[in-house]
C-alpha cells in the first residue's frame, strides 16, 4: 500500500511551489528608463522607424517634430512582460515600445535629440542617436538591411515582382441599417477596413470624415478604444478585417441624402522576392543563387462607398400639433420634490424624458402654470449615452416653482409626442398631475400678489364725528379740499395699483409664453454657453468645445425663430433668417461657421482653430441682436 506521500506527492509539489511565488519579495527598485533605437543609415526618401523602448508604461507621449525628417504617422504600440525567481526572490520586467514612421528629406548627417518622458513622479531621458541620410541611389545598391527601417516603393529597383499585389484587394466599406428612414429617424452606419492577408503589416490614418447635409451625426462608441478586429472571406479571399468607426445619422429633410465617403492614408508592408542575378558559374549559382525575401512599402488611398439614403416624409394623418420632431420610442416620468410649502417657499418639478433618438434636441415641455407660481427657467440635464447600438439615455428638465398666494394648486401634466417607428403611428405620452399644497408664509405678514382672479381690495370708510353746535360760522376760506390738486392725489394711488397690476400681469403672461420668454433669452442664454465654451477651450478640450459651440448656434435659432430643435437643419435655418430680412453676409458667417464646426468634429486638421471659431459664433450672435433692435 502507497503511502500519504506517495498518493499527495503532485499535490504537495503544487502548493510548495505557490506558497513560494505568493511569499516571495517583488523587486519594484528598477530605474524609470528609455532607450531610443533608429538605423544609422537611411536613403531621401525612404521611410524609418523610431522606437522608444521603456521598462514602465508614461503618463503622456510627446510630441516628435525634427528638422529635415517628415513625420508619416505613429505611434504603434506594443508591450511584453516577464517574471522569474532567483534565490528565492521574484523580479519582474515589463517592456513598452512606441515606434514612429517618419521619412528622410534631406542628404547629410543628424542627430536625433534625447527626448524626456514621464511616468508619474518619475521621468527619463532616451539616448541620442546619429543618423546619417544619404542618396536613394546609394541606399539601393547597399547592403542597408536593418529590419527596423520601412523603405517606400520608390526606393527599390526595378525588377521587384510585383505581379501579385491588387490594390483593389484594399478597401473600406460602409454598411447602413436602414437606407429608407423617415425625417428624424436614426440611421446607424458601420465603417469596416479590409486589408488583404498578403500584407506583412499596415499603417492607416483617417484623413477625411463622412458628412452629409440636413443631418444631425453623432460619432459612437470609444474613439480610443482599439478597433474590433477579425476576419472575413469575399469571393474566396481572406481579408483582415477592422471596425474603424460607427456614426449615427438624423436625416432633417426628405428627399434623396448623400453621405460623403470616409477616406484614409494607408501604408502596406508586402513580403517581395527578388531574383539574384546569375554569376555564369553553375557551381556558385546553384548554392548562392535563386530568390531574396524582402519588405516593400505600397503607399494606398483608400475611400469607403458613398451612402444614400431615401428620406420619406412622416404621414400627415394622425399627426399632433405639439408633435416634438423626433423618431423612436421615449417614455415620460414627473417627480415633484414637495407637494406642500409655504408661500415664497420653492419645491422644484422634474420632468425626465428617457428612450432612444435624437434626445439631445428635445425642448422644454409647454406647460401653463397657474398665474400665481412664479417659474423660472428650467435647467436641463442630459444623460445620453452613444453606444454602438445608437444613441440612448434621458432628458430631465427640472423647474423651480415658488408660490406666491396660500391656496391650492393643480399642476399641469406634461406632454410629449413622437412618431413610434414599430408601431408606425403618432404618440403622445403623458406625466403626472400634482396637488401643490401652500399654506401662509410662516413669518406672520403675509404680502398679497393680487391677479385675475382675485377679489378687488375693499376699502372702509372714516368713523363718522358728532357735529357740533357752537361753533360761530365764519367766513368761508380758501381751502384745498375739492380743489383738482386733491382730486389727483386721490386717485394717484388707484392709478399706480392699477399700473402695477397690468405690469405683475404682463410678467406673469411672458412668463407662461414659453417662446416669447426662449426669445428674449436668446442671446443671453447663448452668451452663457459660450462662456461655458470658453472653459472647455482653456481646458483644452477640443471635442467637447465644437460639440458646444455646434449647440449655441442651433440653440440660438431655436430660440430666436422660434424652430424646435427636432426639425431645424441647415436649409430651414437659413430659409428662417432670410425671411427676418436678415443681412446676406450674416446668414453666410452662420452657414460657415456651423458646416466648419461639424468638419472640425471630425476632421481636427483643420484650419479653422478654436479661437477663431469662438470669436466667429460671438460676433454672429451679436450682429443678429442688432440688426433685429435695428
Amino acid at each position: 500500500m502507497r503511502t500519504f506521500f506517495q498518493r499527495n506527492i503532485l499535490t504537495i509539489v503544487c502548493f510548495t511551489i505557490l506558497c513560494t511565488l505568493f511569499f516571495a519579495p517583488l523587486r519594484t527598485d528598477a530605474q524609470f528608463t528609455c532607450t531610443l533605437k533608429a538605423p544609422s543609415e537611411v536613403a531621401v526618401g525612404e521611410y524609418f522607424q523610431l522606437s522608444f523602448i521603456l521598462n514602465e508604461k508614461p503618463s503622456s507621449l510627446p510630441k516628435l517634430n525634427f528638422q529635415n525628417f517628415s513625420f508619416i504617422n505613429g505611434p504603434s504600440v506594443s508591450s511584453s512582460s516577464s517574471m522569474s525567481i532567483i534565490n528565492g526572490k521574484m523580479s519582474s520586467n515589463s517592456s513598452y515600445t512606441y515606434t514612429y514612421v517618419f521619412v528622410a528629406n534631406k542628404e547629410g548627417t543628424y542627430t536625433i535629440p534625447s527626448i524626456t518622458f514621464s511616468s508619474g513622479k518619475d521621468q527619463t531621458q532616451s539616448n541620442s542617436l546619429t543618423i546619417r541620410v544619404v542618396s536613394s541611389s546609394v541606399s539601393s545598391n547597399g547592403n542597408n538591411s536593418n529590419a527596423s527601417s520601412i523603405a517606400p516603393q520608390q526606393s527599390r529597383t526595378q525588377n521587384n515582382t510585383n505581379a501579385s499585389f491588387n490594390k483593389n484587394d484594399y478597401f473600406i466599406r460602409a454598411s447602413v441599417d436602414n437606407a429608407n428612414p423617415y425625417v428624424g429617424q436614426q440611421v446607424i452606419i458601420r465603417y469596416k477596413m479590409y486589408i488583404s492577408e498578403q500584407a506583412y503589416r499596415y499603417q492607416a490614418s483617417l484623413t477625411s470624415m463622412p458628412s452629409a447635409g440636413n443631418c444631425w451625426t453623432y460619432e459612437l462608441g470609444d474613439k480610443n478604444a482599439e478597433p474590433k478586429r477579425y476576419t472575413e472571406t469575399i469571393d474566396g479571399k481572406r481579408y483582415n478585417v477592422s471596425d474603424i468607426r460607427t456614426i449615427a445619422v438624423y436625416p432633417q429633410k426628405s428627399g434623396q441624402v448623400k453621405i460623403s465617403p470616409l477616406e484614409a492614408d494607408l501604408v502596406v508592408q508586402i513580403l517581395v522576392q527578388q531574383q539574384q542575378p546569375s554569376t555564369g558559374d553553375p557551381f556558385f549559382d546553384a548554392f548562392f543563387g535563386g530568390s531574396t525575401t524582402h519588405a516593400q512599402n505600397m503607399d494606398l488611398h483608400i475611400a469607403s462607398n458613398t451612402v444614400n439614403l431615401k428620406v420619406r416624409e412622416l404621414p400627415q394623418s394622425g399627426k399632433p400639433d405639439n408633435f416634438s420632431g423626433l423618431v423612436g420610442n421615449f417614455s415620460i416620468a414627473s417627480e415633484l420634490t414637495r407637494d406642500k410649502v409655504s408661500a415664497d417657499d420653492a419645491t422644484n418639478l422634474k420632468i425626465t424624458i428617457s428612450g432612444n433618438g435624437n434626445l439631445q434636441y428635445i425642448n422644454a415641455p409647454d406647460l401653463h402654470f397657474p398665474a400665481d407660481i412664479d417659474v423660472h427657467e428650467p435647467k436641463i440635464i442630459d444623460n445620453i449615452k452613444t453606444t454602438i447600438g445608437g444613441v440612448s439615455g434621458s432628458r430631465t428638465f427640472e423647474y423651480i416653482l415658488i408660490a406666491r398666494n396660500p391656496g391650492t394648486y393643480e399642476l399641469p401634466a406634461a406632454e410629449f409626442s413622437y412618431y413610434d417607428k414599430t408601431k408606425e403611428k403618432y404618440q403622445t405620452i403623458e406625466g403626472k398631475t400634482f396637488t401643490l399644497q401652500v399654506d401662509k408664509s410662516k413669518g406672520g405678514t403675509q404680502t398679497i400678489f393680487t391677479s385675475a382672479n382675485k377679489k378687488d381690495i375693499k376699502m372702509l370708510g372714516n368713523d363718522i364725528r358728532h357735529i357740533r353746535t357752537d361753533v360761530i360760522p365764519t367766513k368761508k376760506s380758501t381751502s384745498f379740499f375739492g380743489t383738482w390738486q386733491y382730486i389727483l392725489l386721490l386717485l394717484l394711488p388707484f392709478v399706480l395699483l392699477l399700473i402695477f397690476y397690468a405690469i405683475v400681469r404682463k410678467k406673469r403672461a411672458d412668463q407662461q409664453n414659453i417662446v416669447l420668454l426662449k426669445d428674449k433669452k436668446a442671446a443671453k442664454t447663448a452668451k452663457k454657453r459660450l462662456q461655458k465654451a470658453a472653459v472647455l477651450l482653456k481646458a483644452n478640450k477640443q471635442q467637447e468645445f465644437y460639440e458646444e459651440i455646434s449647440q449655441v448656434l442651433w440653440g440660438y435659432v431655436s430660440d430666436k425663430f422660434h424652430i424646435p430643435l427636432g426639425q431645424l437643419s441647415i436649409d430651414t435655418a437659413e430659409e428662417k433668417l432670410a425671411q427676418h430680412h436678415m443681412n446676406a453676409q450674416s446668414i453666410q458667417v452662420f452657414m460657415d461657421t456651423l458646416r466648419t464646426c461639424e468638419y472640425v468634429r471630425f476632421a481636427p486638421n483643420s484650419d479653422m482653430t478654436p479661437e477663431k471659431m469662438y470669436e466667429q459664433t460671438f460676433r454672429f450672435i451679436t450682429q443678429i441682436e442688432q440688426e433685429l433692435k435695428a
